[in-house]
């Protein structure tokens, strides 16, 4: 019996159908992956960065004066700076959620800071994800020295720096080691690391707000 063209031919059409579906996918996230990586990957420090407001001697003492009184202090706390409109939070989220998971509230502080224009609501949504652990403050107006987020600092007791900069580089912001930041809370917990700048490099940052 002679083979039916009309059935033999319905295979070879999903097929073509499914090579252009294919294709058009592949195409999109080609185009989705260009436009992000134009938008979010970029320096953590601009060229235009005063350099100076990033020294250790420099730094250390604003950030030491956000800590509460000694007799409240953990052995460290964690500075996260925050920006809630910025789309690279997600990429660096699952260290600031290690940290946060693998410490307690009296082993790890908890600061959480906010450019000066965000505003209450967009606070209380935060609070309201995170549950009542973090504390939260907004950027001192005159301080224009933070350059991008996510980032965050890490501080002794006394008030030394640890660690300042980014949770990482590279288009997904991050590192591959899930125990980087905790193994360096402990140590600094121990008394023996830091502080490390941690600044060079390109990844997926948002400029943080200055008005």
């Amino acid at each position: 019996m002679a083979a039916n063209p009309t059935t033999n031919s319905k295979p070879q059409h999903r097929n073509l159908v499914l090579g252009i579906v294919v294709i058009l996918w592949l195409t999109a996230t080609a185009i989705l992956l260009w436009w992000f990586q134009s938008r979010s990957v970029q320096p953590f420090l601009p060229a235009d960065h005063n350099p100076a407001t990033l020294q250790v001697a420099q730094l250390a003492p604003e950030l030491a004066s956000w800590l509460p009184a000694a007799e409240q202090r953990t052995p460290v706390t964690l500075i996260h700076f925050w920006n809630p409109d910025c789309l690279c939070n997600q990429v660096s989220s699952r260290h600031f959620e290690s940290l946060v998971k693998q410490f307690s509230s009296q082993q790890l502080d908890i600061l959480v800071v906010a450019p000066t224009n965000t505003s209450d609501e967009q606070i209380a949504d935060f609070k309201r994800l995170n549950g009542d652990r973090m504390r939260i403050m907004r950027m001192p107006p005159d301080q224009h020295w933070l350059p991008a987020s996510p980032s965050l600092a890490l501080l002794r007791a006394d008030g030394t720096l640890g660690y300042f900069g980014a949770y990482g580089f590279g288009a997904l912001c991050s590192i591959s080691d899930e125990d980087f930041f905790p193994n360096m809370v402990r140590q600094m917990a121990a008394g023996s690391y830091g502080p490390f700048m941690n600044m060079a490099g390109s990844g997926c940052f948002c400029r943080w707000p200055t008005n």
